[in-house]
């Protein structure tokens, strides 16, 4: 290998990723990392860290004259940019080399060439691999643009030529709406890349996503690692990935796998690549989509599969080394699951959710891997997408499987921001999952209105009450009701004592004799718990003779819950709760202001001063982890105020914007 030290130009899990790569190829690491990333895992594992700026990723990681310079200043003789970020950068990588650097990847031409759809399928008509029918040429006009659409009819896809990740892509039904739909792929094209160009393709309805792992090296051998299904994705991003893709003949496999492998040599490439198919369920046809010049999130499933590590291939590649193996070598192995574990809310949007982790423990079971960036203490921040795990579970068959990685999903313990663990479980359990007949379509046919969670069960709402009485105990004494103040009723001899809180906007009644609690809920019979303890985020309790174990964290008036049957968020008031609560109803003005859910960018106002908008009506889109949030009236009237501008940052609460409500 003709280089010893490698700069990781990324961060989270993946650059921990790395830097286990390069301890096991006896390689240097070297981890960069901005202001919000200082004490994170990647950095102190890695051997070295040079501090690059501060979190927002356009003066850090997404800048890479500083990248570079932090790798001549710590000797470093490669540069492995992970995904995202500088990845598929053709400047970047043609920056590294000037400067005598390896850029572990392919060489930019490719990352050009692939990097516009638009020239990718010109390169895949080239090598014969069939495209979807659209329109990929250089007249970007919009008469011209408009006629196109007439030909390929609707439904219609607008897509970035430069884009990614679902932004730039707007889905036409109807062709009275084009010319707006086109506008606004373009603006986003233009604010998310830098480049307004769009391409036009038929929309397929009920499509499969399959893509091909690709290893190349600089001699010009080129093999496919075979399969992976993405299919599951919510707004055109990802969520569930397997290896192999289930329910394809043998026929289709073969002629995806030959197609990718063409057209990757057509073009020279050299290095860890993926190619992206849409497979048209309705009629068995398979159509290029693109080529993605970097490591993929989902490489693991591959790994577990067929047992090449692809990151340690991808560095051997650019240290010069000649792929010992041939495709006859190459053998798929049982069945592998990847689930990404997300610091969001799935139930409003998949709003990202920030703050620090209270708590953190990862599953550990034979045939489950975590590939993970964040630890107990670790902040998850507005500025970085919101990915917390990778957990790939790796089968005998895919049933086994499925059950593999619901268990290992099941065994997350994290306190602090929100999760989509539920969600990912409830996935796992959709018929056209388990049968493996799903498509990019099935999760919006699953939700049409969105995922909820399920209802809260009697029991866990009885845990979240009894946790709040405990967890007051613990702060303020002993006996749990001496912080109950006047709801409190105590018998003379103090043993026993009753309480009111409030759930769901209902009164929950709680009391409590020799160590015993009893709760009754609204409609529901009483719930006798026994020798219930919280102690180090731990609830135990004992119902008629049988152990109960929750974990539990409070935060302020929410209570957390993670048990066998996963994870549950409550609100719970006490007395003091219930007063402001009812004070803050009373409270005038205090639902006509449009606020800030998190902190980040506002990226649009699209309003003005005196502008009537009705109830529910799009106001203001804030960015925040690289997800554009749409914020909307509370109610009907006349904006009387604006503090905000697009492209400037705001606070978590920041009024955005004020509404003089309509009589």
């Amino acid at each position: 290998m003709n280089f010893s030290t490698v700069l990781i130009a990324n961060r989270g899990e993946i650059a921990l990723r790395l830097v286990r790569a390069c301890q096991q190829l006896g390689l240097r690491s070297v981890a960069v990392y901005s202001d919000a990333d200082r004490d994170a895992p990647y950095v102190t594992q890695a051997d070295l860290a040079v501090h690059i700026g501060p979190p927002e990723a356009a003066q850090s990681y997404l800048d890479g004259d500083r990248i570079i310079a932090a790798a001549q200043r710590a000797g470093a003789e490669a540069i492995h940019p992970g995904y995202g970020f500088l990845a598929e950068n053709a400047g970047f990588a043609q920056a590294c080399a000037d400067a005598g650097l390896v850029f572990v990847g392919p060489s930019p031409r490719n990352i050009r060439l692939m990097g516009s759809k638009i020239a990718a399928k010109a390169a895949a008509v080239t090598a014969e691999v069939p495209v979807v029918p659209g329109y990929y040429g250089d007249d970007q006009s919009d008469e011209h643009l408009r006629r196109e659409a007439d030909k390929i009819g609707v439904p219609l896809l607008i897509k970035a030529s430069a884009g990614g990740g679902g932004r730039g892509m707007r889905q036409v039904h109807d062709l009275s709406e084009f010319a707006a739909e086109l506008t606004a792929a373009r603006a986003e094209a233009e604010a998310a890349f830098g480049d307004a160009q769009v391409l036009l393709e038929r929309y397929v309805d009920t499509a499969r996503h399959i893509e091909v792992q690709i290893l190349a090296d600089r001699a010009g051998n080129v093999l496919h690692l075979y399969e992976r299904d993405c299919s599951l994705q919510r707004n055109h991003q990802k969520v569930i990935e397997e290896a192999p893709a289930p329910r394809l003949s043998h026929t289709i496999r073969e002629c995806l796998l030959d197609s990718a492998v063409r057209l990757t040599e057509g073009i020279g490439y050299d290095s860890a690549g993926t190619v992206e198919f849409l497979l048209d369920t309705d009629t068995g046809e398979y159509y290029f989509l693109e080529m993605n010049t970097r490591l993929q999130v989902e490489h693991p499933v591959t790994e577990a599969v067929t047992g090449i590590d692809i990151v340690q291939w991808q560095l051997r590649v650019a240290g010069g080394e000649v792929l010992p193996f041939v495709q006859e070598d190459i053998s798929c192995t049982g069945w592998a699951i990847e689930a990404r574990v997300a610091a969001e809310d799935p139930a409003n949007g998949y709003r990202p959710e920030i703050g620090r982790i209270t708590a953190y423990s990862e599953p550990a079971q034979p045939g489950l891997r975590v590939d993970s960036g964040v630890m107990a203490g670790s902040t998850v921040s507005h500025f970085y997408d919101s990915l917390l795990a990778k957990v790939i579970s790796h089968g005998h068959d895919r049933p086994s499987a499925i059950r593999l990685l619901d268990r290992g999903l099941g065994g997350f313990h994290i306190a602090g921001p929100g999760t989509n663990i539920t969600f990912l479980r409830d996935l796992l359990d959709m018929p056209d999952f388990i049968a493996g007949a799903h498509s990019t379509a099935s999760l919006g046919a699953a939700y049409p209105d969105g995922w909820t969670p399920s209802p809260p069960t009697p029991l866990s709402q009885a845990e979240a009450v009894l946790v709040r009485l405990l967890n007051e105990a613990g702060q303020r004494g002993s006996d749990p009701w001496f912080a109950l103040g006047a709801w409190r009723v105590t018998e003379p001899s103090g043993r026993c004592g009753a309480a009111i809180y409030r759930l769901d906007d209902q009164d929950v009644h709680i009391k409590g004799r020799d160590g015993r609690y009893l709760i009754t809920l609204p409609d529901q019979g009483p719930i006798e718990m026994d020798n219930a303890t919280l102690r180090g985020g731990t609830l135990c309790y004992e119902i008629d003779g049988l152990r109960h174990t929750t974990h539990a964290q409070v935060d302020g008036n929410t209570v957390t819950l993670h048990g066998p049957q996963g994870w549950v968020t409550l609100d719970v008031l006490t007395s003091d709760g219930i007063l402001q609560s009812n004070r803050d109803a009373a409270a005038p003005g205090s639902g006509n202001q449009v606020s800030a859910p998190m902190p980040g960018l506002v990226s649009d106002v699209m309003v003005e001063l005196g502008d009537s908008v009705s109830a529910g009506q799009p106001v203001v889109v804030l960015e925040a982890m690289k997800l554009l949030q749409s914020l909307t009236a509370p109610c009907g009237g006349t904006i009387v105020q604006i503090n905000f501008a697009a492209g400037e940052s705001v606070d978590a609460g920041a009024v955005l914007v004020t509404i003089e409500a309509e009589e």
